[in-house]
């Protein structure tokens, strides 16, 4: 039975685009998640069967927690066999229907701005050699299809404000300073001394991994850290 845990996170154009370029290529057990800087994030399409598509139960069949952290750190894809995550034949579960224990699976891996990445885990039932033939043919293929399937999932989310790393007081020194004012200047007009505004100057300078204050200036505004002077 086909099953999509966030289906309304995920286009219907996505799920078809699966289907139909997996299929033309003999690929049919496929899983994508997109993820945020936490797991809480992920969104899934899949069509893995029942039993594999949690990751408290997808243990009993592979080393999903295991895989999960592999693909967080890989760029390169891989086969699962490689990287010791399929269970030995002794001690894998049947999976309920008429697959057979996971034989290979491969992963293919995107990783894009601010934390977020794609995976795409393809897994087979039947005889692992063949299958990893067949990967290995159109790994290039595979890697660009993942691409188009990022893109098509960033262009439905909602833009992401990056966290301001300043403290208000910080925020508040760069926006004057950021308006042509000296130190002196902007001690005067936020009631500090001038060491003070020059310690707030520092910490700006190591949070934004910058060397001088119109440096900092054009950091802030490209991050939305302070408005642009009018």
């Amino acid at each position: 039975m086909r099953r999509d845990p966030l289906p309304n996170d995920a286009p219907d154009s996505v799920r078809q685009l699966l289907d139909v370029e997996l299929s033309r290529r003999g690929l049919g057990h496929f899983e994508v998640y997109q993820c945020g800087p936490t797991l809480d994030e992920a969104e899934i399409i899949s069509n893995y069967p029942e039993a594999l598509e949690q990751s408290d139960t997808a243990d009993d069949f592979y080393r999903r927690d295991r895989l999960v952290s592999l693909t967080r750190k890989r760029i390169k894809p891989f086969f699962w066999s490689d990287e010791n995550l399929l269970k030995p034949a002794a001690d894998a579960v049947p999976v309920p229907g008429p697959c057979k224990p996971v034989g290979e699976g491969a992963s293919f891996i995107v990783h894009g701005n601010q934390g977020f990445y794609s995976v795409l885990n393809l897994c087979s039932f039947g005889e692992g050699q063949q299958f990893r033939e067949t990967v290995l043919a159109n790994q290039s293929e595979l890697q660009m299809l993942l691409v188009s399937v990022y893109d098509e999932a960033l262009e439905n989310r909602p833009p992401v404000e990056p966290p301001n790393v300043l403290t208000p007081r910080e925020t508040e020194v760069l926006s004057w300073s950021s308006l042509g004012k000296t130190y002196n200047e902007v001690a005067l007009l936020t009631s500090m001394t001038s060491h003070t505004v020059k310690f707030h100057m520092t910490n700006i300078f190591a949070k934004l991994d910058v060397t001088n204050g119109k440096s900092a200036v054009r950091k802030a505004l490209e991050l939305g850290y302070i408005r642009s002077p009018s």
